[in-house]
C-alpha cells in the first residue's frame, strides 16, 4: 500500500511538474537578479546586478559558475571571440579580454555614463544602444553616428522553443501563446524575462528570479476551443437562476457576468447582445468587464442571446441563449380579485352556515321551554277544578 501511494506522489509530481527551473545566488550565481544573457564559444554568459557569471553547462543543466564582480549591474553583453564587450549601468560600455577578465573603457568620450541597454558587434565596429540613441561606432574612426530612439533592455516580444510560443505580458511576464486562437494562458510559476537564449530545445532567461531554464516538453498546458460560459446572473440584485424565469408583474434589473477560455482578458472581450420580446427587438455591444444589464421592460416573453469576440477578431464557438417572462399585470389583477372573491364567499356561506346552525338551536330551546310553560299552565288550571289526567282514571 505504501508503495503504490509513493508511485502516485510520483505520477501526481510529474503530471505538475514546472517547466522552468530557476537558478538563483545559492547555486553558484554571483547574484540572483539576471539582467542579460550571451552564447559564447564554450560557455554561457550571465549579466546580473553584482557582476558576471560564466556558466558551463552539463546538457541543460549548468554545473560551473565563474564569477567576476562588478560595483554595478551589468546590463548589457555581447560576445566577440576573444572580447566579452560588457554594459555596466551608469558608467557606459567596457571590453573584457577572456585571457584576462580586465575591464577597459570604450569611448568614454561619447558613451561616459551613459545607461547602456544593448551592445551588437558589426563588422569593423559596435552598435551601442541606450533609452534614447543608437550609436554606431567603427573601430578605425573617431567618427560615429547616432540616431534617436527608444529602445528598452528585453524589448523582444516573444520566442519558440520545442514547438511552444511564448510571450511577455505587460508586465513582462512570460505567457504561453496559441496562434489559432490569439489566446495565452498563464504559468503556475510567475517569470518575467529580461533577456532570453535559445538553448538545447529549450530557452535560457534572464530574470529577476535568477537563471531560468524553460522545458518545453514539461509544459502540459493544452489550448482548446475558445468559449464563454455565465459566471453569474443577479436579479434586482440577488444570485439566481438565469434560464426559464416566470416572474410577476414588477420592475426588474437582471445583470449577466461571463467567464471566457482562450479569448484572453475580457477587458480585450466585447460581448454582443440580442433581446427580443414584447414586440421589440434590442441588439448591444458591451465590454465583457462590465456584463450585460438590462431594465425597464414591459410584460411578455423574452429571449436574450449573447455571443463574444475579442480584440483579436476570434469569436467564442457558443453562443448562449436565456429565456424568461414578465406577467401581465392586467392578469395579475385579474387572478388577484378571483382569490379574495372565493375566499370572501367561502366565508360568508361559512358565517351563514354557523348563524344558521345557532338559530335552529335557539329555537329548538325556545320550544321546549314553551311546551314545559305551557304543561305546567294545564296542570294547574286541571287542579283548580279538581280535574284529573285521562291516563290516571279507572274506568
Amino acid at each position: 500500500m505504501r508503495f503504490l501511494t509513493v508511485i502516485f506522489s510520483f505520477l501526481t509530481y510529474v503530471s505538475v511538474a514546472s517547466p522552468f527551473t530557476i537558478y538563483t545566488s545559492k547555486d553558484g550565481l554571483i547574484h540572483t537578479q539576471v539582467n542579460c544573457i550571451e552564447k559564447g564559444e564554450n560557455f554561457i554568459w550571465i549579466g546580473t546586478n553584482a557582476g558576471l557569471n560564466r556558466v558551463v553547462f552539463d546538457g541543460v543543466k549548468p554545473v560551473k559558475f565563474s564569477p567576476r564582480g562588478t560595483s554595478v549591474p551589468v546590463t548589457a553583453l555581447e560576445d566577440d571571440g576573444k572580447v566579452i564587450w560588457v554594459g555596466l549601468k551608469g558608467k557606459g560600455v567596457y571590453m573584457m579580454p577572456k585571457e584576462n577578465y580586465k575591464f577597459i573603457g570604450f569611448r568614454k568620450d561619447v558613451l561616459g555614463d551613459k545607461e547602456v541597454v544593448g551592445i551588437q558587434k558589426v563588422e569593423g565596429g559596435l552598435v551601442v544602444y541606450t533609452v534614447t540613441t543608437k550609436y554606431t561606432f567603427k573601430f578605425d574612426s573617431e567618427k560615429y553616428q547616432s540616431a534617436g530612439m527608444k529602445f528598452q533592455q528585453g524589448d523582444w516580444i516573444g520566442f519558440s522553443a520545442g514547438g511552444k510560443e511564448l510571450i511577455k505580458n505587460k508586465k513582462g511576464i512570460l505567457e504561453l501563446y496559441n496562434q489559432p486562437t490569439k489566446s495565452t494562458r498563464k504559468f503556475d510559476k510567475q517569470i518575467i524575462a529580461n533577456a532570453y537564449l535559445l538553448y538545447q530545445n529549450g530557452a535560457l532567461i534572464a530574470s529577476p528570479s535568477g537563471l531560468v531554464y524553460y522545458d518545453p516538453s514539461k509544459d502540459n498546458i493544452q489550448f482548446g476551443e475558445p468559449t464563454m460560459a455565465l459566471s453569474g446572473f443577479m436579479l434586482n440584485g440577488e444570485d439566481t437562476v438565469a434560464d426559464n424565469l416566470d416572474l410577476n408583474w414588477d420592475e426588474y434589473v437582471f445583470k449577466y457576468q461571463f467567464d471566457f477560455i482562450e479569448l484572453g482578458d475580457p477587458e480585450n472581450i466585447t460581448l454582443s447582445y440580442n433581446l427580443k420580446g414584447a414586440g421589440v427587438q434590442i441588439s448591444d455591444s458591451v465590454t465583457a468587464t462590465n456584463g450585460i444589464e438590462i431594465k425597464d421592460l414591459e410584460h411578455g416573453d423574452y429571449e436574450l442571446t449573447v455571443s463574444a469576440v475579442n480584440s483579436k477578431g476570434v469569436n467564442a464557438k457558443n453562443t448562449l441563449t436565456y429565456k424568461f417572462s414578465i406577467a401581465n399585470p392586467l392578469k395579475d389583477s385579474i387572478w388577484q380579485y378571483l382569490i379574495w372573491g372565493i375566499v370572501s364567499l367561502i366565508w360568508t356561506v361559512i358565517v351563514v352556515l354557523l348563524t344558521r346552525s345557532k338559530f335552529k338551536k335557539d329555537i329548538l330551546v325556545l320550544e321546549d321551554a314553551l311546551l314545559e310553560k305551557t304543561n305546567k299552565l294545564n296542570q294547574i288550571e286541571k287542579g283548580k277544578y279538581g280535574l284529573v289526567d285521562e291516563d290516571k282514571v279507572n274506568l
